[in-house]
């Protein structure tokens, strides 16, 4: 118990001792305190006196717009609309523009550096406060010491003003330049597209150009084929036909004599039949004209068929004409040993001669006939080795056309639907502004609150000043007691 005693009593002189020492030292606690005091109010003094102005909105997003298109697939997102509008509102073109507006303003920026702190000074003291019930507050305050009382007053009002202007602007005239950006993104890509396309429409229809006779399906280039090997077998099968009835007239005609001896009274001029390789000319000639009546060239293949077997016609005839003619000069020369009798042409002879001359001809015409088949058919052949292929570049190509169209039309709906965005979002029924509360005109300064900063200063004085006490009597120490 002693021992607390003794140290309450060491605490109570220690207490007496600095309070002592400070009350030694009040002129100098005094001087300070009235020094500071001095200073510091009168720094609170000019202090410039900062205005306030305010305006308040009221956005209606309940307007009957939004739920029309909803039915077209298009979602207007009016709250994102209006943060969007306030995120634009504080930025430095539309301050810039602010600043332009006011007389003062732009009277204060004078140069870059004075513009750039002006916009940072107005960033920070412009407000755009969210309230209650679709409500908005723009706020502005004003403390330049540049100016009168009066000038900030008019400068907060014309601030708050023009940014109510902007305000309404970028609420009503809806979207933030991403529509025009991608209206234009679209607009190239749709123009890029019909060029591709163009392209892809002039080489599918340059190859098909190009590969015309294998163009058509598989199936007519194919048959044409086959008719070609069945012509060919034809004319095969026909010509082994030939041969043999020329190898059977031949062994007959080796039976028969050319001429008959005959008694010169008994020989009578009996009607002359006519000549069948003549028919067949005939046949031919009239053949030729009917395939030029119907209009085919020299160069049709059928023209120069039949030509060229009109021409082996008449060859044979000449050579058929001279044969007969050798052979009655020597039944003549045979038939001058007999005066009474005479040997006369065998008509039997003649008619198989004729049969053998027509039967060779027809197998010259099969042969040659043959040889251009089968050259053809080779051809033919050669070709359909390149069907699959052709075709498969075909399918390529329409299948990258089909593709670039389907894009291009997907483009052209987006396009469509990006349009009819853009008209609704820039419909006025789209957001609803209306002005609650206009721009006032500050009769009081809001701030600085001087009574508080003095009151501050006052004790931030006296405390400066017993601490000033405090340490000159720390450093300068006196004996108060005994002990």
């Amino acid at each position: 118990m002693a021992a607390v005693n003794f140290g309450l009593h060491e605490v109570y002189q220690q207490v007496k001792s600095v309070v002592y020492g400070i009350w030694r030292k009040k002129w100098y606690m005094m001087a300070t305190t009235w020094l500071i005091c001095l200073v510091g109010w009168g720094a609170v003094s000019t202090m410039p006196y900062r205005y306030e102005s305010s305006a308040q909105i009221f956005v209606n997003t309940e307007t009957i717009l939004p739920t029309i298109v909803q039915g077209f697939g298009i979602n207007i997102d009016v709250t994102r609309r209006i943060e969007a509008v306030r995120a634009q509102l504080v930025t430095r073109p539309n301050l810039e523009k602010i600043i332009r507006r006011s007389e003062y303003l732009e009277r204060l920026a004078q140069n870059d550096a004075a513009l750039n702190q002006l916009v940072s000074d107005m960033q920070a003291d412009i407000r755009v406060v969210p309230l209650q019930g679709s409500m908005y507050r723009i706020q502005y305050e004003n403390g330049d010491g540049r100016l009168s009382d009066r000038q900030r007053a008019e400068v907060a009002r014309n601030v708050v003003n023009n940014l109510l202007s902007l305000f309404l602007e970028g609420g009503t005239e809806g979207g933030d330049g991403s529509t025009e950006n991608a209206a234009e993104f679209l607009d190239q890509q749709i123009k890029d597209y019909e060029e591709r396309l163009s392209a892809a429409e002039q080489l599918h229809a340059q190859f098909r150009q190009e590969n015309i006779e294998y163009i058509g399906g598989e199936g007519s280039f194919l048959s044409r084929r086959d008719e070609a090997k069945e012509e060919l077998r034809q004319t095969r099968s026909k010509l082994g036909e030939l041969r043999v009835a020329l190898d059977t007239l031949q062994e007959q005609i080796q039976n028969v004599p050319a001429t008959i001896r005959e008694a010169r009274s008994s020989r009578t001029r009996g009607a002359v039949s006519e000549d069948p390789l003549q028919e067949r000319i005939n046949e031919q000639e009239k053949k030729l004209d009917q395939l030029r009546n119907l209009g085919f060239t020299d160069r049709h293949p059928d023209v120069v068929n039949v030509t060229r077997q009109l021409d082996q016609l008449k060859k044979n005839q000449a050579e058929e004409q001279e044969a007969i003619a050798a052979e009655l000069s020597q039944s003549a020369e045979a038939g001058k040993t007999s005066n009474f009798t005479t040997e006369t042409p065998n008509r039997l002879y003649e008619q198989l001669m004729f049969n053998i001359i027509d039967t060779r001809t027809q197998i010259k015409t099969f042969e040659q006939r043959e040889v251009e088949q089968n050259k053809l058919v080779g051809e033919l052949e050669e070709k359909a080795k390149r069907v699959p292929e052709i075709q498969a570049r075909e399918s390529q190509l329409q299948r990258d056309f089909g593709q670039l169209r389907s894009f291009y039309n997907d483009l052209l709906d987006r396009k469509q639907d990006l349009d009819l965005q853009t008209d609704v979002e820039n419909a006025d029924g789209a957001v609803s502004l209306r002005v609650v509360e206009q721009p006032n005109l500050p009769t009081r300064p809001s701030g600085p609150n001087r009574l508080l900063f003095m009151s501050g200063m006052l004790v931030f004085a006296l405390i400066s000043g017993v601490g000033f006490a405090l340490v000159l009597s720390v450093l300068r120490p006196v004996v108060l007691t005994v002990e």
